[in-house]
């Protein structure tokens, strides 16, 4: 009888989206923000406004998807202990 594998990519992928999304937001929220502009960002990142923002909306839509999957997953594994 064979077990099932820990899910350790989707774990990874799990915890990889959620760095990502802290990490971007976190930057997107002390040096950007929504204007008359569009959305903008100041000096340290000025120019990546766009690449932050697809990397933090990206990232969120990534952890949602892997979230219950990485779950799933854990749950199936655990049952087949």
């Amino acid at each position: 009888m064979s077990t099932r594998p820990f899910p350790v990519a989707s774990i990874a992928l799990t915890a990889i989206a959620a760095v990502i999304l802290a990490v971007s937001s976190t930057i997107s929220e002390r040096h950007c923000a929504f204007g008359f502009g569009g959305f903008q960002c100041n000096s340290p990142v000025a120019g990546y406004g766009d690449m932050l923002l697809i990397a933090s909306l990206g990232a969120f839509a990534m952890l949602i998807i892997a979230l219950p999957v990485a779950a799933w997953r854990l749950i199936a594994w655990f049952r087949a202990r």
